[in-house]
């Protein structure tokens, strides 16, 4: 149990510093990555006396301030909290598109994802959103969420991408089991994508049905459970919605798919990258699933787990 238990923290560790992120002792029972072991849970006491009392551990793991990571990274806990005020600013700004974007049609959760989820931004990052759809209605839910952005120059170009909302993932709420769009086992990103991202709007237990359609993360993270933002991070039902459905799924799906860019139009549905159907539309060309994989497993290779 103990070198099960002392290659989970290693891999986990090892895993988090690709993106300069030390974790908390809560954080990393609770982010445990713990392939091989099934479902089987770990106790956090387990891991406190490992990382207390582990030869091995203590050679290779560094503590300083609460918070773990690999011997040689202590510049990363400086980092870590000069990260999480930047992603406040961020976080207040996805809160005020947010609070338009939900009155718009077919929105039923909108989700921060990717580095802001866990409050680990960069200064010139854009906020990435993840947004679940009525069925049958996301070309209509992403031509007016779209639209809007565009109006009020809140997309992100080739020019900036500071503060810019970017909204290349959507989903509709009978499609959201993400095994499917894995790229190889274990797609440790994947994994640990659907476990941080944050809703910051439900329209009704659309969040919790995403967390049972993606159990099977569970082989993985066993310890894992959902994000439950404060109240300062999370947006109320609107009291006033509009409704343009009656202008059509399939003028909006038209209209779009002749705007899309070439690149992705030549990319979609190749892999799991870009995928452009009537249920999932997900416009990540420069997914970088495969390199932090790779970058993981180097990792993991120099510390001869």
């Amino acid at each position: 149990m103990e070198n099960n238990l002392e290659k989970s923290i290693l891999e986990t560790v090892a895993y988090f510093d690709i993106f300069d992120y030390p974790l908390t002792v809560v954080e990393l029972w609770k982010w445990l990555y713990q392939s091989g072991r099934g479902e089987e849970r770990s106790d956090i006491s387990e891991i406190l006396d490992i990382l207390e009392n582990s030869v091995r551990i203590n050679s290779l793991v560094g503590s300083r301030r609460g918070f773990y990571f690999l011997r040689g990274r202590e510049a990363i806990v400086e980092l870590r909290q000069a990260r999480y005020n930047l992603a406040e600013k961020k976080f207040r700004r996805a809160l005020r598109v947010g609070f338009f974007l939900k009155r718009l049609p077919g929105i039923k959760m909108i989700a921060v994802c990717n580095s802001l989820a866990w409050s680990n931004a960069g200064e010139e990052s854009d906020i990435d959103l993840f947004i679940v759809t009525k069925k049958g209605k996301i070309w209509t839910t992403r031509f007016w969420a779209a639209g809007l952005l565009k109006i009020f120059g809140l997309r992100p170009s080739e020019k900036t991408t500071k503060n810019k909302i970017c909204l290349s993932f959507f989903a509709d709420e009978e499609n959201l089991n993400f095994e499917k769009i894995s790229l190889g086992q274990p797609d440790i990103y994947l994994i640990h994508w659907i476990a941080q991202i944050a809703p910051i709007y439900d329209a009704g237990g659309i969040y919790q049905k995403f967390l049972e359609a993606n159990s099977w993360i569970k082989k993985y993270l066993p310890n894992y459970f959902g994000v439950e933002p404060s109240r300062r991070r999370r947006l109320g039902r609107p009291k006033l919605a509009l409704n343009f459905f009656g202008w059509g799924e399939r003028l909006f799906r038209r209209i779009q798919l002749r705007a899309m860019p070439a690149k992705l139009r030549e990319m979609a549905n190749i892999d799991s990258r870009v995928i452009v159907n009537d249920s999932m539309l997900k416009f990540h060309a420069n997914d970088r699933r495969v390199e932090y994989r790779d970058k993981w497993a180097k990792q993991v290779s120099k510390l001869a787990i």
